[in-house]
């Protein structure tokens, strides 16, 4: 008998990035109106001199924490309904996100060079620094990278947390709630040494600084324990009936 798990796999994967790519086409366009408008207006964000890329950076993850919790509940009961299983819906939903992700940088990463070529030939002025954690000898290759893996994690974090909800409910949702925003905190510790998200007190809220290629490595196991976790649970996760 034929096999064709990879070809339902490539089409899950291909739809749900199509429909997402949608949302990101209206979601780039607004961060980049905002781009200089706000520089404009706020003294603090015009100090602040950042690339694009850099100030994609925040509302890009929010954007990929909804789209991770949206994908459950929008996107998960449609496909298994439809008869693919949910390792076929998991693998080509993971694949969407990973292609997302960096769809979205690159995007970011070529308009922030089209602003720097604008500012060559007219009077206007783009940023030209990176955040913090961001400041590297490459110009954009390493930034691109790191980014891409925060808002990922990103996605992956609103994955946990939706999915909670979704096959366990009640208390449930409160321990994935807290195991979203501690996997969300880490990833922020491990890059900007410090909490986004809110944390519990006896946490602490600060962290040793790392290396480049350390928390690199750190993400990645975090990607991947993330994404471990979740196909444990969704693959045990009932459909519930309309």
């Amino acid at each position: 008998m034929h096999d064709n798990t990879p070809s339902i796999r490539s089409k899950v994967a291909t739809d749900l990035f199509w429909t997402q790519l949608k949302w990101t086409f209206w979601f780039i366009p607004i961060v980049l109106i905002s781009y200089p408008v706000l520089t404009f207006f706020f003294a603090e964000v015009q100090e602040l001199e950042l690339t694009f890329l850099s100030f994609l950076f925040q509302p890009a993850k929010i954007y990929m924490l909804v789209l991770g919790i949206f994908s459950i509940f929008a996107f998960f009961p449609y496909y298994v309904k439809n008869g693919v299983t949910r390792k076929d819906y998991f693998t080509g939903s993971a694949l969407a996100a990973a292609v997302l992700a960096v769809t979205i940088v690159l995007l970011s990463v070529i308009i922030m060079i089209i602003l720097q070529l604008i500012g060559n030939w007219t009077a206007y002025s783009p940023g030209t620094e990176h955040l913090p954690f961001l400041q590297m000898s490459s110009k954009w290759v390493f930034p691109a990278v790191v980014v891409t893996c925060i808002i990922l994690s990103y996605y992956i974090g609103g994955w946990m947390i939706a999915l909670g909800f979704y096959r366990f409910g009640g208390w449930g949702v409160l321990l994935f709630i807290l195991i979203g925003l501690l996997y969300l905190s880490a990833i922020d510790l491990l890059w900007e040494e410090r909490p986004t998200l809110p944390v519990p007190d006896f946490l602490p809220a600060a962290a040793p600084t790392f290396s480049l290629g350390v928390s690199l490595i750190c993400n990645l196991v975090l990607i991947i324990a993330g994404l471990f976790l979740l196909f444990r649970i969704i693959r045990r996760a009932r459909i519930k009936l309309d």
